[in-house]
């Protein structure tokens, strides 16, 4: 395995590559939506100048793990939330980071807006990067963080 570095819009980032393709995990693509900035729109994130270790799944937003007696869901959903507060992040998996014109599929998890990730291994990007897709999982705002009616205040921010 080696570690390819990209460079973004907001600073490098080193992620891994094996013999199917390279992942990118955890890349963020919003501040932190803690303080002043909980229940307001998505602020940019700061860029960085130091490669940002994308090897791992960043933290995913709070939720709950909905427990099933009849079924296992632990290798769908993996271990659950994943803590943290800079979870407004995504992860991309791409069959060969230098190529252009490729399909791109950018997949939203499903959740009821209460729960889930773009972190849980079923929806692993490997198989579309396999076939040629860049394949991109997002984590966003769940539960009253993101659709609290709140009078005066921007819903519907996840």
């Amino acid at each position: 395995m080696d570690h390819p570095v990209v460079v973004t819009s907001s600073g490098p980032v080193q992620g891994v590559r094996d013999a199917v393709c390279a992942r990118f995990l955890g890349i963020p693509y919003a501040a932190a939506p803690v303080g002043d900035r909980r229940f307001a729109l998505p602020q940019p994130h700061a860029p960085w100048s130091e490669p940002l270790d994308a090897t791992r799944h960043g933290p995913t937003a709070p939720y709950q793990l909905a427990d099933f007696d009849a079924l296992d869901l632990a290798p769908l959903v993996g271990e659950g939330w994943i803590k943290g507060d800079d979870y407004l992040n995504l992860n991309v998996w791409t069959p060969d980071q230098t190529a252009a014109g490729l399909p791109v599929l950018v997949f939203i998890h499903g959740g009821s807006w209460t729960g889930g990730s773009g972190a849980a291994p079923v929806h692993d990007g490997t198989a579309f990067a396999r076939d040629g897709v860049v394949c991109v999982t997002i984590n966003y705002r769940l539960g009253i963080d993101g659709f609290l009616p709140i009078p005066g205040v921007p819903t519907n921010l996840g």
